[in-house]
């Protein structure tokens, strides 16, 4: 019996250790554990705070360009009084500057080369010129060849009523007020001036395919209602807008735009002078003070890359009588917030 005992005590003592041995491998393997997730955390924080730190120098290389761009163009208003065209510095396509570890690309566009969709409206504007104003962006939509379910003159009235300060429709053909609260996912409608271009897609009519369409086409020059064209910064590769105010065929204003000189016109008088537009039939009709050769408008996209990180910045800067350059508007993103989807919107 004594001998069965001390056989039980040391298998005890045997079982003993081993307990403790399998408590400090799960202890130790409790440790190791806690420790990758501490340092898993850790990884992940620094990687957070590293783009953070990269996402903040993009921005201010994005930042950095709208002063260059700011210096451009007041260095080219004053040198050239105030007198802009596409043989300028600033109208260079594909603009881009190497940075420390990155690349700053920028588009400068003349805000006064394209149809500003807050010039449909403005305070106590007459019927007269509302007709004239209407008819123009649809004489603009005519010559773009814009496809749409909505006739133009529809979208052009639709685009009016969004503007204008009441909730009444205009005429048969507009859309307005109740319209807009009386659909699946009512919405007010804006009765004020347009931010930007994306805000067409909330209007009616102005789908997916016409936002496709006519996006590249149109700008928004913010809180103003400001209606003319630079005869200068026209690209003959979009010349529609040109084609609406003139109330001319597309091969008319390609001959214009053939004719005028390589530094532009020195002013608007001389644009009228040529004989391509002097000959113009309907020249007696035009509202010549909707054309000059001066801008004061402008925006900016800008593409900043600093490392693995791209940012993208639009800036609109407008000019005084001073030539001093001013930013009027910032905003995060291009000039497109994401491409349609036109099997689901």
């Amino acid at each position: 019996m004594i001998i069965n005992r001390r056989r039980y005590k040391h298998s005890f003592k045997r079982k003993q250790r081993g307990v403790a041995l399998v408590s400090v491998l799960l202890a130790i393997a409790l440790c190791v554990i806690l420790a990758t997730e501490i340092l898993t955390e850790q990884k992940y924080q620094v990687q957070r705070v590293q783009n953070i730190l990269e996402r903040q120098q993009a921005y201010w290389y994005a930042i950095s360009s709208e002063n260059f761009v700011k210096a451009l163009l007041k260095r080219t208003a004053t040198e050239d009084k105030g007198v802009f065209n596409l043989n300028q510095p600033w109208a260079l396509e594909g603009m881009s500057f190497p940075v420390d570890n990155g690349l700053i690309e920028g588009e400068i566009t003349d805000l006064s080369s394209c149809f500003n969709l807050n010039s449909l409206y403005y305070p106590d504007i007459p019927d007269d010129i509302k007709k004239q104003r209407i008819d123009l962006f649809v004489r603009f939509l005519s010559a773009l060849e814009i496809e749409s379910e909505s006739s133009h003159e529809d979208l052009a009235v639709n685009l009016y009523d969004w503007l204008d300060k009441d909730d009444y429709p205009s005429g048969a053909v507009g859309y307005d007020g109740d319209m807009y609260t009386g659909l699946t996912f009512p919405y007010l409608s804006g009765n004020t001036m347009l931010a930007h271009e994306n805000e067409l897609r909330v209007i009616y009519g102005f789908d997916v395919a016409v936002m496709t369409q006519l996006m590249d086409k149109v700008c928004v020059i913010p809180n103003s209602d400001q209606l003319k064209v630079n005869v200068n910064t026209v690209d003959s590769a979009n010349p529609e807008y040109l084609m609406a105010m003139l109330d001319i065929e597309r091969d008319k204003v390609d001959e214009i735009l053939s004719a005028r000189p390589e530094d532009g016109f020195e002013d608007i008088d001389a644009f009228f002078a040529l004989s391509q537009v002097s000959s113009l039939a309907n020249l007696a009709s035009i509202d010549k003070s909707q054309f000059t050769v001066n801008s004061d408008v402008f925006r900016l996209v800008t593409n900043a890359y600093f490392n693995e990180i791209e940012f993208n910045l639009t800036s609109v800067f407008q000019l005084d009588n001073k030539y001093n350059v001013n930013v009027i508007t910032r905003r995060f993103g291009g000039k497109v917030e994401r491409e349609a989807n036109t099997e689901t919107e």
